[in-house]
């Protein structure tokens, strides 16, 4: 039986953008359903549906950065 390598940190963080991506539609729906609904009917709360797309777009900075590194050691595939 042929042991598989743990993915790389690269692929990691891009697993984790990319399940974090359905978090933020929640909190995306949640801050344009509340011009319309009381806040205790939505699905986050808005302060935490604002964390929640800050965050996002944090990730996406590192991954970004990350992706940079990478190919500046010549360790990432150029897409």
């Amino acid at each position: 039986m042929e042991q598989q390598h743990p993915p790389s940190p690269m692929r990691l963080l891009e697993i984790l953008r990319d399940r974090f991506g359905a978090l933020e539609a929640v909190a995306n729906s949640s801050i344009k359903l509340a011009r319309y609904a009381p806040e205790d009917e939505l699905a986050m709360d808005l302060l935490v549906a604002e964390a929640v797309l800050e965050f996002g777009s944090t990730l996406r900075e590192a991954g970004d950065g990350a992706m940079q590194w990478a190919r500046s050691r010549g360790v990432a595939a150029l897409p």
